[in-house]
């Protein structure tokens, strides 16, 4: 039996996981929407709907691949489909409910055909409106003093991800993934991704930062850099890196 969605939220989250370039209209939809989540205990007071001040909320949590998560559903017979009995159940704003559970791990449809892994980190950027922000995208000066090096963790999740976005753009044709450091900036050291492209650059940051923005990372936040023979880089990543993704006409499309 194919999925039915029963509302417009079911109907992007099913698109963005198609169509990984309708992920930023998932979550301006998310913040409209209401989410269903199992009430464990307590009574819960409410006048028209509305959850009173100071009501206690008890949540269910599920265990997903050895992590605790907290079950929350797109629709009532989602959650429906997840429950083997009669339980109570709550019906909140997704922001709402996100500043209920902060700092908490959410697993969104867990079982479902269409499902989503919110992490503590990203839910923290859906609340505070970073995660709509545009991604950050350097040309460096080749007598600026930064630090390049490989990263202690990792971020495979990522990569594969920005792979997967790579192959679809036909004008990138390698990428590379360093651990940054500009002590000019002051920022902490971070996650650079290096593509070399030709065209519109702008619509490969757009595309690459989109997906960028919900997959974790060990050393947020990530930025993008140009390889154009401009950026005083160039020689450092041909010598001393292996590309993530390099483009080919064949199967194959990426190599770490």
């Amino acid at each position: 039996m194919g999925f039915k969605p029963q509302n417009e939220l079911e109907r992007v989250l099913s698109a963005a996981v198609e169509d990984p370039s309708r992920r930023r209209e998932f979550y301006e939809e998310l913040q409209r929407s209401e989410l269903y989540t199992l009430h464990m205990g307590g009574d819960v007071s409410a006048e028209q709907g509305v959850l009173q001040e100071k009501t206690t909320v008890r949540l269910p949590s599920v265990e997903i691949e050895g992590k605790s998560y907290l079950p929350v559903f797109s629709s009532l017979p989602m959650l429906q489909r997840f429950i083997d009995r009669e339980m109570r159940y709550l019906s909140i704003n997704a922001i709402d409910l996100f500043g209920l559970v902060r700092g908490s791990d959410v697993w969104l449809n867990p079982g479902g055909e269409f499902a989503k892994e919110f992490p503590a980190s990203e839910i923290d950027s859906i609340l505070d409106g970073s995660i709509f922000a545009a991604p950050q995208s350097y040309t460096v000066d080749q007598e600026t003093r930064v630090m390049l090096g490989r990263p202690t963790q990792e971020p495979d999740e990522l990569l594969n991800e920005l792979a997967e976005v790579f192959c679809a753009l036909p004008n990138v044709k390698l990428a590379y993934n360093v651990h940054y450091y500009n002590p000019e900036t002051g920022d902490p050291p971070h996650t650079l991704i290096a593509v070399e492209a030709d065209g519109d650059w702008n619509e490969v940051v757009r595309a690459a930062g989109g997906r960028a923005s919900s997959a974790r990372v060990p050393d947020p936040p990530v930025d993008f850099l140009r390889l154009d023979g401009t950026s005083g880089l160039e020689t450092y990543f041909e010598s001393d890196c292996t590309p993530f993704y390099r483009k080919r006409r064949r199967k194959g499309l990426f190599a770490k």
